[in-house]
């Protein structure tokens, strides 16, 4: 098992390889999916919070060098619950993160409550994203990809009300009119969790043979942050 020092001289050798590839680009408020450095840390662009929470929730550009490290621990321990599949190799991870980065159509964040990450958050342009296979997309679609930290222990509502607050973010940018989102029909979590935050039941579609997945949409987003 990749060691948590390791982890890190990974990410530095990568992003080095990468560096020279990419300009320095600074992070705009007026565009969501613009291409990001992914060695930076920026600062959070979004503020609020949640109902019944005094803490502070933001929303911020994914970081590679400070929070893959978090997220290759969520996977570790969600992977380790019986019967889950292995998570993705770590240089399968860089890639994947850095590729959200640093391209013209997505975006991969982070939402942090105090600080203290609750929630990663990925969104794309839905002509981009194997979604488009199964909906008749329009200008101003999007879907999205989220993983929650399992070190909350927080109702339901809780982390529905931190995804509606994502969305809330979403639709302040220009351009962005309807949110897709996907979980399996065996995933009782998941669809409640989307139910909660909002999103409406669109269709059910065969994704992979034997599996059934519920598509959901949100068109708005009430306004629930204070």
């Amino acid at each position: 098992m990749l060691t948590h020092d390791g982890l890190h001289r990974l990410v530095e050798l990568y992003l080095h390889r990468t560096v020279n590839l990419i300009a320095m680009r600074p992070f705009t408020e007026k565009q969501l999916c613009s291409p990001l450095d992914p060695g930076i840390r920026y600062t959070p662009f979004f503020y609020g919070l949640l109902p019944g929470d005094r803490r502070v929730f933001s929303l911020r550009p994914f970081c590679i060098p400070l929070d893959l490290p978090i997220i290759y621990n969520w996977l570790q321990e969600y992977c380790s619950v019986p019967g889950k599949n292995p998570f993705a190799p770590v240089q399968q991870l860089l890639e994947a993160y850095h590729d959200l980065l640093t391209a013209d159509y997505s975006q991969s964040l982070v939402a942090e409550i105090d600080g203290m990450p609750i929630l990663q958050i990925d969104i794309i342009r839905a002509d981009q994203d194997e979604i488009s296979l199964k909906e008749n997309i329009q200008t101003g679609d999007y879907c999205i990809h989220f993983l929650f930290s399992p070190h909350f222990d927080e109702p339901m509502e809780y982390f529905a009300s931190a995804l509606n607050s994502c969305l809330y973010s979403f639709f302040s940018f220009p351009g962005i009119r309807r949110v897709f989102c996907k979980a399996a029909v065996c995933d009782k979590r998941s669809n409640r969790l989307l139910q909660g935050a909002g999103f409406v039941l669109n269709k059910t579609v065969k994704d992979y043979p034997g599996t059934s997945v519920n598509i959901y949409r949100h068109d708005y987003v009430p306004t629930v942050t204070g």
